[in-house]
């Protein structure tokens, strides 16, 4: 009689056993899963925040390439005169979950060095004997994914 409760109680024992070593292996297996779809979102994320802020040095493009010539010139000019530069903190989009993305860009204008004295450059009537200008304006956007930093530049060449 004495055996018999002893081995029923072993019995009990071991089953205690089986059930935490379960819990244990089924909670390796949450974390690793959890873990695996974490950096896949992590990747994710480098795509998503590139898409957005290709877009937004595209876009910026397209204003360097429309901007009225007179006001790119001028001194109200979104582009600073180089060596100088215009920074702005600037929202490149929105993540999911309404996260926004934000970017510091930095913008400045190069006069061609053939421009003459008038347009910043040191081209002579000789030299330029139409009296054109050329500017370059570049705009350069940096930004962050993780605790990495990323950096995009368009130049834009202007004439007149």
């Amino acid at each position: 009689m004495r055996n018999l409760k002893h081995r029923k109680s072993r019995e009990r024992g071991s089953a205690l056993i089986e059930i935490a070593v379960s819990y244990g292996v089924l909670v390796t297996i949450a974390v690793l899963t959890l873990k695996a779809s974490v950096n896949a979102s992590t990747a994710q994320m480098w795509t998503v925040k590139q898409a957005m802020t290709d877009a937004f040095v595209t876009r910026e493009s397209a204003l360097a390439s429309r901007y009225p010539f007179d006001e790119v010139t001028g001194d109200s000019s979104l582009w600073a005169l180089y060596p100088s530069t215009s920074a702005s903190t600037v929202t490149v989009g929105k993540l999911p979950g309404g996260a926004e993305v934000t970017a510091k860009l930095y913008r400045t204008r190069i006069p061609d060095s053939n421009n003459l004295p008038s347009a910043g450059g040191s081209g002579t009537s000789t030299t330029n004997p139409g009296g054109t200008e050329a500017w370059k304006l570049q705009s350069v956007l940096a930004y962050t994914v993780g605790d990495k930093e990323y950096v995009k530049t368009r130049t834009t060449l202007r004439t007149r």
